[in-house]
């Protein structure tokens, strides 16, 4: 378990407004092997002031795609936009 994290900016509403909860499960299950996935990329790497936070970068996998920035200040990914190209089920 890594003790890197993720969360929505400027907020959920922003992000993921308008996605089922079938959708949204799916961006938050993909942000946290982000997260994670950071945190392994991350060990060993002294932290740099002059290299707070990353660019933003994107990553896709499925029908999801999300566009996210590194905090390295805070250990926090954070997701700024997202694309589900998923079709929205009528019953979620």
């Amino acid at each position: 378990m890594s003790d890197w994290t993720w969360e929505y900016v400027p907020d959920a509403a922003n992000v993921i407004g308008g996605l089922t909860h079938a959708q949204i499960d799916e961006v938050e299950s993909l942000a946290s092997r982000i997260a994670d996935a950071v945190a392994v990329r991350r060990i060993g790497v002294p932290f740099d002031v002059r290299e707070s936070v990353s660019s933003v970068k994107s990553y896709g996998e499925g029908p999801v795609v999300i566009w996210f920035l590194e905090d390295y200040r805070d250990d926090v990914v954070l997701v700024v936009r997202v694309q589900h190209f998923g079709l929205s089920d009528p019953a979620d």
